[in-house]
């Protein structure tokens, strides 16, 4: 992982504090109105940075789709415990 900016840690922590807060990631808009940028696109510029970057995925064509590196859950102590198959139910 490439070193991150000032600006760049400041957003990962808004996206963290507010998956912590909310249950899910910021959007766009809400990253832009926290941070004081003139619009969305400046947000949306430095999320594909920090995807360049390697510390979170961007879901295309989801308003909050904004997925956290396993590596970076842990640096903000979430560590990954394991993971679940999402599918339908199987009924026993």
């Amino acid at each position: 992982m490439r070193q991150l900016t000032p600006r760049q840690r400041e957003i990962l922590e808004l996206i963290q504090s507010f998956i912590d807060k909310f249950g899910m990631p910021p959007t766009r808009a809400e990253i832009a109105r926290e941070l004081g940028f003139r619009s969305a696109n400046s947000a949306e510029e430095h999320l594909r940075a920090l995807q360049k970057k390697g510390v979170l995925e961007l879901v295309p064509g989801a308003s909050r789709g904004i997925q956290l590196k396993d590596s970076l859950r842990e640096q903000f102590g979430l560590p990954l415990i394991g993971r679940v198959a999402a599918g339908s139910p199987i009924l026993a």
